[in-house]
């Protein structure tokens, strides 16, 4: 009995601890390639090639104020290549950064080596908790500074709460930097040597926390064991199972008290001495039966009777529980799968400024279409006004498939739907799902010669390209007096065709060419600066490209080149 409920309790455990350290890794995953994604921005190359330059770090803090506030991260930092910070998402907090030097950080040392680093301290100015993710700054292959994001690990520790047990994550030399109890935390589970102290204290990752031991007595390296904690607030026994965290270094470890395991005996022990006692009963019922021959007859027709009274009794109170089970099964199925769609809304939520972005003008041409119907309807003209819902109806299932290929391009490792594909097809959906909008803003689009081109792509994503890219256009001319935008084709002899979108409007200034393609950046006052960057990433992975240049007709000229099916 005792090894069976242990084992019970420690396959509980191992799933626990799997799941967590899925939840952790996940968490992290987050934030892990934010700095690789900023550390090439202009805005913190430039403050470090000219950190007295006061405008310039002026910029360079709200940028990063900008990309903390959008990642959800606690701060973002700029280091100098002595470790000193030159700007700071906290700039204008009186725990600012700026001016603190961090060169003695490991992030830091690492990052200044040339390598990505992550680790976990107590922060020195906030004094709280916090996972630090560093990478190099570069510019002319040479690095000249680090970029530091940091991440608060309370959250993490909120999700750690359960009924029989308490969780931890400890450092390598067994202190504890993680606790579901808040009295553990920066305590060490032995007693550890003076000199390591001194090394801990030097290294500053805990400030001046006193490290107190919790006397674990046990071997901390095999898993199951069992461990004893003794301090002054902490006094027992527990089943410790443990998990190595190779990534952030860290030891995750499970302890429950044994105390679980003894009242399992004890009521293991209870239910026999009460089987015992019924069958010592049922010894002396038989006897002082066959004392009492003579009432025999009568007390088995009370008793048989009694029983079937009973069994009546218990059969409907078993109906009863069967039937609350079930109810309770159904609710808990219920709410498993509101749970579930609790997740996929808050990814959606995530997701929702792309989806916006891509849906806006299916949205506006429905709207058109509604509108013209109505007006048929008045009229009288139900085939014109039945037309127009068909579009309606063909612009809704375009946009559920928008909304499919986003998720799968948010999570894909290839694209299985990738192949050569018509293109007049795609250019006569992207002219359809436009016109509403072109005729509003009494816009012309100069459409290319049919053609019979097969190029390499996935036709409801290169439209979402075109619609995106001549969306942009339209709303840059639509206050001229003459606007023009065109789409022409050219093909090259070496396989390639190159779709041209062309406008007359005021172009995009030099100096803003470089980053156009870059995320969060965008030259509209209320723009997303994330359309042109996921344009991008689309024909990318068409094995393509998307360029800016001038136009012809005196404003923007994008490009996608596409590889074209040989003959």
């Amino acid at each position: 009995m005792w090894n069976k409920k242990q084992d019970e309790l420690i396959n509980q455990q191992k799933a626990q601890i799997e799941k967590l350290t899925q939840y952790i890794t996940s968490e992290l995953d987050k934030f892990s390639h934010i700095p690789e994604l900023i550390s090439k921005d202009k805005e913190l190359i430039n403050a470090l090639l000219t950190p007295n330059n006061s405008a310039q770090i002026e910029i360079t803090n709200r940028y990063l104020d900008h990309v903390n506030e959008v990642v959800s991260a606690a701060d973002t930092y700029l280091l100098d290549s002595y470790g000193t910070t030159i700007a700071a998402s906290n700039w204008f907090l009186d725990r600012s950064f700026i001016g603190k030097n961090f060169a003695f950080r490991p992030y830091f040392k690492e990052a200044i080596q040339g390598r990505e680093s992550e680790y976990f301290a107590l922060g020195l100015t906030s004094g709280l908790r916090g996972y630090y993710y560093g990478f190099p700054v570069v510019y002319a292959a040479e690095i000249i500074g680090v970029v530091v994001v940091k991440m608060e690990l309370s959250a993490i520790e909120s999700t750690w709460q359960q009924s029989q047990g308490a969780f931890i994550a400890t450092d390598d030399n067994n202190i504890i930097f993680m606790s579901s109890e808040p009295s553990w935390l920066f305590k060490s589970l032995t007693n550890l040597p003076e000199d390591t102290l001194t090394q801990i204290r030097q290294s500053r990752q805990y400030l001046n926390a006193d490290i107190e031991p919790l006397n674990a007595t046990g071997d901390l390296t095999v898993s199951p064991s069992i461990l004893n904690l003794k301090d002054n607030h902490t006094h027992g026994e527990f089943l410790s199972l443990v998990e190595r965290f190779p990534r952030a270094k860290l030891n995750l470890r499970s302890l429950v008290s044994t105390k679980h395991l003894y009242w399992s005996l004890v009521n293991f022990i209870v239910i026999v001495a009460l089987i015992f006692g019924v069958l010592s009963l049922l010894l002396l019922l038989a006897r002082h039966r066959r004392l009492k021959h003579q009432q025999i007859d009568r007390i088995q027709a009370e008793a048989k009777q009694k029983l079937e009274f009973q069994v009546l009794e218990r059969t409907a109170e078993l109906q009863v529980e069967i039937r609350q089970r079930t109810e309770a099964e159904q609710q808990l199925i219920k709410t498993q799968g509101e749970l579930i769609q609790a997740a996929k809304l808050a990814l959606l939520g995530e997701l929702s400024t792309s989806i916006s972005h891509e849906l806006n003008n299916p949205l506006a041409a429905i709207r058109s279409y509604a509108d013209n119907g109505a007006r048929y309807l008045i009229k009288g003209n139900s085939e014109q006004a039945s037309e127009n819902f068909s579009k309606i109806t063909q612009l809704t299932q375009r946009m559920a498939n928008i909304s499919q290929q986003l998720r799968s391009f948010a999570k894909k490792s290839d694209n299985t739907d990738l192949t050569y594909i018509a293109l007049d097809p795609v250019l006569f959906s992207t002219k359809a799902l436009l016109n509403p909008q072109l005729k509003s803003l009494n816009i012309h689009l100069i459409e290319a010669e049919p053609s019979s081109y097969l190029v390499l792509a996935n036709p409801i994503q290169l439209e979402q390209v075109l619609v995106n890219l001549l969306t942009n256009a339209m709303q840059e001319i639509k206050d001229l007096e003459e606007p023009k935008l065109s789409l022409s084709l050219q093909a090259s002899s070496d396989g390639w065709l190159f779709i041209h979108i062309d406008d007359n409007g005021a172009g995009v200034e030099e100096q803003k060419i470089a980053r156009l393609f870059e995320p969060f950046f965008t030259t509209k006052d209320n723009g997303l600066g994330l359309g042109l960057s996921i344009s991008r990433q689309i024909i990318d992975s068409f094995d393509g490209h998307l360029e800016y240049d001038s136009s012809p007709l005196g404003g923007a000229r994008f490009t996608i080149s596409l590889l074209t099916a040989k003959d």
